[in-house]
């Protein structure tokens, strides 16, 4: 399994200690520079850019945008990506081979979440780490594993930055997308280690009634939707375990 770790190349001190930490672990990754938003001049930035992000912000989201495109010109069938500011969990190459071994069609699988995770429940791995499709937003983009199919539709639907990184993943049923997590998660924030994005897009919305009633008739939509997609892959786990695999 291939893992690269993004990085600004002025960060050496976060560059040091995650490779570290991974080799701590019996793990090797590959640097891979990130995106300075900061330093990108506007006509660089993909038509349809929201002006309202932060430097910080599009640097992030195309820094992982590189990291999808990598995947696809290595034809990496898995590819696993970190921020310099996680640690990981011993176990976190193995839960993700046992994630491959179901054989599912997924585009991505988040290895941590910000905030409590709430969904619908796929399956239970062999460590007892379940696999979730969230219907609640998980936030944050520590760490995830890609697909080589995956990174092509995320390339398609979700190339242009229009909003935090992690809001678009956290969209996933929005643009076709089959992207769980694990619970609990094997990545987490270093809470020690501040983070190098300044502002939050969407943070200083004002309420209104209509904004509101908008969202609860978006998670209402978003269960739904969230409910069959978990529903066809539970049939699909259950096809395979009697030996009748979907076609």
């Amino acid at each position: 399994m291939k893992i690269f770790v993004l990085n600004l190349e002025r960060a050496v001190e976060r560059r040091q200690s995650m490779l570290q930490h991974l080799s701590g672990l019996g793990i090797e990754a590959e640097i891979l520079p990130a995106v300075e938003g900061a330093r990108l001049p506007p006509s660089s930035l993909p038509a349809g850019t929201d002006p309202r992000l932060s430097p910080g912000e599009v640097g992030c989201y195309l820094s992982h945008v590189r990291f999808w495109e990598i995947v696809v010109e290595r034809g990496l069938e898995h590819a696993v990506v970190l921020e310099d500011d996680v640690r990981c969990s011993p176990t976190m190459l193995q839960v993700v081979a046992d994630i491959v071994a179901l054989g599912l069609p997924l585009d991505a699988v988040r290895l941590s979440a910000l905030n409590p995770i709430r969904g619908q429940d796929i399956t239970t791995l062999a460590g007892g780490t379940k696999l979730v499709l969230p219907n609640k937003n998980p936030s944050g983009t520590q760490g995830y594993m890609v697909t080589l199919e995956g990174a092509r539709r995320l390339l398609q639907r979700l190339a242009v930055p229009r909003c935090p990184i992690d809001t678009a993943l956290d969209a996933y049923w929005k643009h076709g997308l089959c992207i769980p997590l694990v619970s609990p998660s094997v990545v987490a924030e270093d809470a020690s280690i501040a983070s190098s994005i300044e502002g939050r897009f969407g943070g200083r919305q004002r309420k209104t009634l209509g904004r509101h009633l908008a969202r609860v008739a978006e998670a209402q939509r978003r269960k739904i939707a969230v409910f069959l997609m978990a529903r066809s892959l539970r049939s699909r786990l259950g096809r395979r375990e009697r030996g009748n695999p979907a076609q």
